[in-house]
């Protein structure tokens, strides 16, 4: 959900494009997908639309886990567990999805929000 009306500076870019990509860093370090974040959110707290960023990132991937979290539960019912393997693979598409698009539309210098876990910048 691009915004028309919010536009990233061009010495933002850049930034704003890793700050989306930061998300992923904890398929690499552990935590690391809501601990980059938070330095980047840290570190860039004056810029709003980077800082925004940051906050999107750390939600979605605390989103992410606690819907993994909730449906575990549904492996005790075995004949959902077609269902939650489905619906684990279908969250996993949409975490690695998103920030991509979130970095290649930051690049372009459009701000992304992302689906139900978005905010604005402020």
């Amino acid at each position: 959900m691009d915004r028309p009306g919010i536009a990233i500076a061009q010495e933002e870019r850049t930034l704003a494009a890793l700050t989306h990509l930061s998300g992923l860093a904890g398929y690499l370090i552990p935590c690391g997908g809501v601990l980059v974040p938070i330095l980047i959110w840290m570190a860039k707290s004056e810029s709003r639309v980077v800082s925004s960023i940051a906050k999107q990132a750390i939600l979605l991937n605390v989103a992410v886990f606690l819907a993994v979290t909730v449906t575990a539960l549904l492996w005790i019912t075995v004949i959902l567990i077609p269902v939650v393997v489905l619906f684990w693979i279908l969250l996993g598409i949409a975490a690695i999805a998103l920030p991509i698009v979130g970095a290649v539309r930051a690049s372009d210098g459009t701000y992304y929000r992302y689906p139900v876990v978005g905010v604005e910048p402020r």
